[in-house]
């Protein structure tokens, strides 16, 4: 199986491609606020360089959010065209979620993107990183939800400002694998903005 993994969430720009269970290749692009410029360029490079074919693509794993409007939107553009045309099905990954699957030995990982109000993005997941919570909320009830948890990792950020250059996307797409692929039409990104 050939997979295509693509984050544009940030304002780093990861394409990846993994192969039975390996990472084969990997373009990273850091603080670039012009997604729009180099995605599908850097897409169709890739792919070249690997001698593959969109078709040969089994499987498309992409960030949904939360995430920077602009960001999101490409991304998420790129793979559902991509799925569309092609007839594949997409796998979205949580923002938030992807940052903890790297840690281990907690009961639950707490992962943060301040918003730029007095709001964050929170996801709470148990220790096997099933979604316990995710959504937008104030710090007051932040501080709340943390009150109520043990032995936990935290991670946090500021809003769509990550450093993914360390991102282990093996380890996320292990994790992502064996969820539901979806219709690429059913494919929702979340902004960084106030929903509630």
């Amino acid at each position: 199986m050939t997979y295509l993994f693509l984050d544009t969430s940030s304002s780093t720009l990861i394409l990846s491609l993994l192969k039975d269970d390996k990472e084969i290749d990997k373009i990273i692009l850091e603080n670039s606020k012009e997604h729009s410029i180099y995605a599908v360029s850097k897409l169709s490079e890739i792919l070249n360089r690997n001698k593959l074919e969109p078709k040969d693509i089994d499987r498309i794993f992409v960030t949904v959010g939360p995430g920077s409007f602009t960001g999101i939107r490409i991304g998420v553009t790129i793979a559902k065209t991509y799925a569309y045309c092609l007839n594949k099905k997409i796998t979205p990954i949580s923002s938030l979620k992807m940052k903890i699957l790297e840690y281990s030995g907690y009961d639950s990982y707490v992962s943060i993107i301040k918003d730029k109000r007095d709001l964050v993005y929170l996801g709470i997941y148990d220790k096997d990183y099933n979604t316990v919570f995710e959504g937008l909320i104030s710090n007051s009830i932040l501080q709340e939800k943390l009150n109520e948890l043990s032995n936990y990792k935290l991670v946090e950020s500021e809003n769509d400002d990550v450093d993914r250059k360390n991102l282990n996307v093996l380890k996320v797409i292990e994790y992502y694998k064996n969820q539901k692929d979806i219709n690429p039409h059913e494919v929702n990104p979340i902004y960084l903005k106030e929903v509630i």
